[in-house]
Parts: structure tokens; sequence; C-alpha cells
């Protein structure tokens, strides 16, 4: 079972933290952390659908993960 919620460490300060260890309680007191990566994901994948973000979201991605702008072709040195 998860240990209650205790926002000393993730700061997220009232009214929230009060919503969310209420949640985890009432939810078969699951673990916040649980609660939060999925609501972050979701979060994400909703303003994702906004096409200027989801643009910048690639770039950063491509540059935190040191990817080439363009997309390059591997061609088999048979030439086939």
């Amino acid at each position: 079972m998860a240990k209650p919620y205790n926002d000393r460490k993730m700061g997220l300060g009232d009214p929230i933290a009060s919503k969310l260890r209420d949640f985890c309680e009432a939810n078969y007191r699951c673990a916040a952390l649980d609660v939060i990566r999925e609501a972050v994901e979701e979060h994400i994948n909703r303003r994702l659908e906004n096409q200027e973000i989801k643009e910048r979201y690639e770039a950063a991605r491509r540059k935190r993960l040191k990817m080439p702008e363009q997309v390059v072709q591997l061609v088999p040195k048979n030439g086939n």
C-alpha cells in the first residue's frame, strides 16, 4: 500500500496538495507519484494537439537527444 502523500518534496501547495492527498486516499490509497505521472502524460498529449507547441516540443526533443534536423535516407551499398 502506498504511503500517504506528503507535500514537502513536491511543493505543490494547497489546494492542489490537499486535493491530491484526498484523491489518493479515495483511489484505493494509490501512490501520488502515479497520479502525477498520469496527469502530466495526459496534459502533454492534450497540449501537443496544438501544432505550434508540437513543433517546438519536437525541436526541443531533437536538441536534447542531439538528433539531426533533417531525416537522412539510407541507401544500400549495392544501389538497390
